[in-house]
């Protein structure tokens, strides 16, 4: 078959693009999530230069992404995963508790994912009349506006940590301006903490926290967050009712992804 935009092209074994790349996809496992190309060849049975042609397509889509030598599955699953009904995605696995939060609470609630140097939204439920809240559900806002950003970045790898860290960091709105050894130490904290506050970086009259979501491999992979007002705020009454709910959608994953409960 002749190539069509590198997606129904076939080898001289009559395998499909799509069934060699989805070959790839499936060789990462729960106890082999980082492989090389090498060990992508040995899964796969394909020769190395057939993977390295593979490998090239899929980290130019997202699919995958490279840490440092070795590869890793890319955030664009998750992004595609989470349209998907039902509870392997993310969104569906989360929102019973987003809405838990959103009830107790009276403010905002939602849900994101670290997307580069970004943060992507993929759920946000808000309450009448609540406070100013500039986040939509498929919007991105900076990485360093957001404490999702922080409490996410702060448990990234280090590779992406350090990449992230060194890029350019503009005014979005109104959050402080900040040294790299500030975001070292924020980043610290947050990792130190298990979550992280941005008082006023949005808004002056917007305060918002936000705990991570660890995957089954004990990295984080989303944020649960709010967003209530600075006036009157207080930490503490938010923290009880926000990281038991980041602590219980991370033992759901845990369990329908692996088929087990995380500790």
């Amino acid at each position: 078959m002749r190539k069509i935009g590198g997606i129904l092209a076939r080898s001289s074994s009559g395998e499909s693009a799509v069934s060699r790349a989805l070959r790839v996809l499936e060789a990462f496992d729960q106890y082999s999530n980082e492989l090389s190309l090498t060990q992508l060849a040995g899964r796969t049975s394909m020769p190395v230069s057939t993977v390295h042609r593979v490998v090239t397509e899929l980290v130019r889509l997202g699919l995958l992404e490279r840490r440092g030598s070795d590869l890793i599955l890319g955030v664009r699953l998750w992004e595609v995963a989470v349209r998907a009904p039902g509870v392997f995605g993310l969104r569906e696995t989360a929102l019973p508790y987003l809405q838990e939060v959103n009830n107790r609470l009276q403010h905002h609630a939602q849900l994101a994912i670290l997307q580069g140097a970004e943060i992507l939204f993929l759920e946000r439920l808000s309450r009448p009349k609540p406070v100013i809240n500039l986040t939509s559900i498929g919007g991105r806002m900076p990485w360093y506006a957001t404490s999702s950003g922080f409490v996410l970045l702060a448990d990234a790898a280090s590779e992406v940590r350090e990449t992230v860290i060194a890029g350019p960091r503009p005014r979005y709105a109104f959050e402080p301006e900040l040294s790299a050894k500030d975001v070292q130490q924020m980043l610290a904290q947050a990792r130190r903490e298990g979550y992280f506050e941005t008082r006023g970086y949005i808004h002056p009259d917007a305060t918002a926290v936000a705990a991570p979501i660890k995957g089954p491999y004990g990295m984080a992979v989303a944020s649960l967050a709010v967003v209530v007002p600075t006036e009157g705020f207080l930490l503490r009454p938010v923290l009880e009712v926000l990281l038991p709910a980041a602590k219980a959608v991370s033992a759901r994953l845990a369990k329908s992804l692996l088929g087990q409960d995380q500790a």
